[in-house]
């Protein structure tokens, strides 16, 4: 507990330096700020979106071949998932690995720790239309929403793996929570969301160099 005590201290610290010492905005200082922490954990991010991809890619591939098994140990479950477990071990296919671990911990760990950090810091400051930080705006809180949206849709695969209600539904729950939250919190969402967005079309610029090699060989 103490340690993430002093993990909040330096969250609170480094965005009150970057408004005070730099001159800058507390609303600035809070986008400057969510975007170092996200550059940093890009590298890591990255390359999980990119072995998950390939690895939804490898269950696709070999989905024929399981829907086969289960149509023959329909009566043996026990045989059916060793069997399946051989193929997803012999294609490479894992759901939890080490890089994928580091990633959602280290985005919940920034996430949880910037609410809580935001919800106790005291704000005056304004951005743009919002004449004060430390409370709602409906306006942030839509747009926060829409790109959430969109930083889901364009992931590579997601269209033909889920329909638009799920991908609606998180949507809407972003928006009805940000509304009663501060703006403060929306700009750190918003701006996360952004870096996402950058993230996934550099995700999918690799993927389609990968398949023009392919293609071309």
């Amino acid at each position: 507990m103490e340690l993430w005590e002093l993990w909040l201290t330096f969250i609170t610290n480094g965005i009150d330096f970057l408004s005070a010492y730099l001159g800058v905005s507390e609303a600035l200082a809070i986008i400057v700020f969510t975007l170092l922490s996200r550059m940093l954990l890009m590298p890591l991010s990255l390359k999980s979106s990119y072995l998950m991809y390939k690895n939804r890619l490898a269950v696709e591939k070999i989905r024929p071949e399981v829907e086969r098994l289960r149509e023959i140990y329909s009566d043996n479950p026990g045989e059916l998932a060793k069997r399946t477990m051989a193929i997803y071990k012999k294609n490479g296919i894992r759901f939890i690995d080490r890089t994928s671990i580091m990633n959602i911990g280290s985005q919940g760990i920034l996430g949880i720790s910037m609410f809580q950090a935001l919800r106790n810091m005291a704000f005056s400051s304004k951005f743009i239309w919002i004449a004060d930080i430390a409370k709602p705006d409906v306006i942030l809180a839509f747009m926060v929403g829409v790109l959430t949206f969109a930083s889901m849709l364009i992931m590579p695969g997601t269209v033909e793996q889920q329909n638009f209600l799920m991908l609606f539904i998180p949507t809407v729950v972003v928006m009805f929570v940000l509304a009663s939250f501060p703006s403060a919190l929306g700009l750190y969402w918003a701006t996360s969301n952004a870096v996402t967005i950058v993230q996934t079309l550099v995700l999918r610029v690799v993927l389609e160099r990968e398949d023009r090699v392919a293609g071309g060989g």
